[in-house]
């Protein structure tokens, strides 16, 4: 259909004349024959897409379903950070782009010195390459691209750290060396309360409910870190065949030259020496700081349960930001790409 200048703007002056009044209709028609002095109108076969073929529109997709699934705001911008700029060096539209513009695109950030002039490390480049093909494998089976190009692209791995955790396998070697039942009282503590070493040696058998199976524990950081714990039946069982007959005093005593002194509680170091020589028996691939416990019993606590204010709790801390940044950043992203991949 042909249309002219004029009739163009009659047009739009017909639709305001529900809602102006006839004076201000003629000034808009006025200004429009102004403004339009010197341009020619020609009507475009095809509109410009604004179905899901567009890069704007998928990101806000992932955006969205991302925190449907309960993606925390900060990790969904970490994603788009990495997306956007690969975005913009391929130039094209998200469903034309190949496998070969990834591997590409990895390779010249590989190359690329960073901003603080440095080449990007391996392990920035494995998440890069992480994060685009979790977009584009989420893509491919939310059908918004046809093709699976993310089976084509070769993986980067970056270096691997062990992590200070206990594995379970470990778990169930350290218990099948546990000797003496102070070694297998605090070994059982530590895995079901993520006590402190401080909070271990001060533990009075006063603050015991084995009934309830319930721990009250003195923060040692604050006054706000006193909380309460629970203890396993591995762990009641142990820690009260521990104590025996005592009803009161500390759980943990020292022990010197075969001697036990009275109301005394047992020295942290001497603490840390036990937790360690448990590891080193079981051959644990870290050392088995009190601290290390403290950190296998919030992963698996965090696993269990997904919950990271659970954990903040249990912990005794007094945000849930040094939980996620000291405690569970290695576990949040396994259980994230982990997600991420079976969407």
């Amino acid at each position: 259909m042909c249309i002219t200048k004029n009739d163009l703007i009659n047009d739009v002056a017909a639709s305001l004349t529900a809602t102006l009044e006839r004076e201000k209709v003629d000034m808009v028609k006025a200004v429009f024959l102004v403004k339009m002095q010197g341009y020619e109108i020609h009507e475009v076969s095809t509109l410009p897409s604004v179905e899901v073929a567009d890069n704007d529109f998928i990101l806000k997709r992932f955006t969205v379903d991302m925190l449907a699934k309960g993606l925390k705001e900060s990790s969904i911008k970490a994603y788009l950070d990495v997306i956007k700029p690969f975005m913009l060096y391929t130039g094209v539209n998200f469903t034309n782009v190949t496998a070969q513009h990834i591997t590409d695109y990895l390779a010249i950030r590989k190359v690329t010195k960073n901003a603080f002039g440095r080449k990007n490390s391996q392990t920035y480049l494995a998440d890069v390459c992480r994060k685009i093909l979790i977009f584009f494998s989420w893509a491919y089976k939310k059908h918004h691209i046809s093709e699976d190009i993310v089976r084509d692209i070769d993986r980067i791995k970056g270096r691997q750290k062990k992590k200070d955790r206990i594995t379970p396998e470990e778990t169930e070697a350290c218990r099948e060396n546990l000797s003496g039942d102070r070694e297998k009282a605090l070994f059982e503590l530590m895995l079901s309360t993520g006590m402190r070493v401080g909070e271990i040696a001060k533990l009075c058998i006063e603050d015991i409910d084995f009934q309830q199976r319930k721990i009250s524990i003195h923060g040692e950081k604050t006054e706000n870190a006193d909380r309460e714990g629970y203890l396993t039946i591995k762990a009641r069982n142990a820690v009260r065949k521990y104590i025996g007959s005592r009803s009161s005093g500390y759980v943990f005593r020292p022990l010197r030259n075969n001697v036990i002194p009275d109301g005394k509680p047992i020295g942290v170091s001497a603490l840390e020496k036990i937790a360690k020589n448990i590891g080193r028996k079981a051959g644990v691939h870290c050392t088995t700081t009190v601290h290390v416990y403290r950190k296998t019993f919030a992963s698996e606590t965090y696993r269990r349960t997904g919950n990271i204010k659970l954990v903040s709790i249990l912990l005794g801390h007094a945000s849930t930001d040094m939980t996620e940044k000291y405690y569970l950043v290695d576990d949040m992203k396994d259980i994230e790409y982990q997600a991420l991949y079976a969407a």
